[in-house]
């Protein structure tokens, strides 16, 4: 009987049973704990520790020296200045710059030219004073822009005929010259360059007022100048010294009975709305004898006066 129930079991199961137990027990002898470790192995982990305590230690408070460099602010200064005047001869190739008079230098035209904000700040101080510069040579001494920068944008400067004629120019040639008798030019044919030795007007204010001046076809009075967004009363005044309208505004006079839409939306002086109530007004009343009337659909006193310049009542 026990041969019989031992004939159940196959040999090849038998040993696939024994070679299990075998590493099973071999596992769990090294996953247990260290005492199944050899001294050599215990010693081994114990030094490998110890290393890395040491390493770590000696990272913490040992202090490395490492190689450092210090300027003195002089040379900081010098070194700044020559990346200015590098970064000035970068942009002089990537814009066009026309002439200009350095007089009138815009934050803008300071950021292209590669004129620094503390070098534009000693212009417009020195400027502040009532005085030009009539030099390149001036322009550094006042500026303290760098020789490299100096040579590429000088080439550039524009001063006036009068200046440039002189053999040695100074400070007060300016002066002598604003005390010398003003010829007024008109304000209806004047040029950008006519505009910049005004004082408290640069390159934008005189394209501004040139495009307000064509828009309107021409000033046609001297309270248009005060129109212009950005001229303060006192720049107003300087340019009244030294301008004026002497030729008539080129402008056609349209009867305000006759007038289509789109020939009253040309007029300055009112907006799309306007024109609206304006037509609208002209088919209710019939004909308008008088700008006058216009006040009927909220137009003010002023704003007639405006209108005055370009429409007309044919009777």
């Amino acid at each position: 009987m026990t041969a019989k129930y031992f004939s159940c079991f196959y040999t090849p199961k038998i040993v696939h049973l024994l070679a299990l137990n075998r590493f099973s027990y071999q596992m769990k002898r090294y996953t247990t704990g260290i005492s199944y470790w050899t001294k050599q192995q215990k010693r081994g982990v114990f030094g490998l520790v110890c290393a890395c305590i040491l390493l770590q230690i000696a990272y913490i408070v040992i202090d490395i020296p490492s190689a450092k460099q210090t300027f003195s602010k002089e040379q900081l200064i010098v070194f700044q200045q020559r990346i200015d005047s590098l970064k000035a001869q970068e942009k002089a190739k990537q814009y066009t710059i026309s002439s200009f008079n350095p007089n009138f230098i815009s934050d803008y035209k300071a950021y292209v030219l590669g004129i620094s904000a503390e070098e534009l700040s000693r212009l417009q101080s020195f400027r502040e004073t009532g005085k030009y510069v009539n030099s390149a040579k001036e322009f550094q001494e006042i500026t303290g822009v760098s020789d490299s920068l100096l040579s590429t944008i000088a080439p550039f400067f524009k001063f006036p005929d009068w200046v440039s004629k002189k053999k040695a120019g100074s400070l007060e040639a300016y002066d002598n010259k604003s005390s010398a008798k003003i010829i007024k030019k008109d304000l209806n044919t004047v040029t950008t360059e006519d505009l910049l030795p005004i004082r408290g007007i640069g390159e934008k204010l005189s394209e501004r007022i040139l495009k307000y001046r064509e828009r309107l076809g021409g000033f046609s009075h001297k309270k248009q100048l005060s129109e212009i967004y950005g001229l303060s009363d006192e720049v107003v005044t300087e340019v009244w010294k030294h301008f004026d309208l002497l030729s008539p505004a080129h402008i056609t006079k349209i009867d305000v009975n006759l007038a289509s839409k789109k020939e009253l939306s040309k007029v300055p002086y009112l907006s799309y709305k306007e024109v609206e109530t304006l037509l609208i007004f002209r088919s209710e009343q019939g004909n308008i004898q008088s700008l006058n009337e216009l006040q009927a659909i909220g137009f003010s006193a002023e704003k007639i006066e405006q209108l005055g310049w370009y429409l007309k009542v044919e009777k």
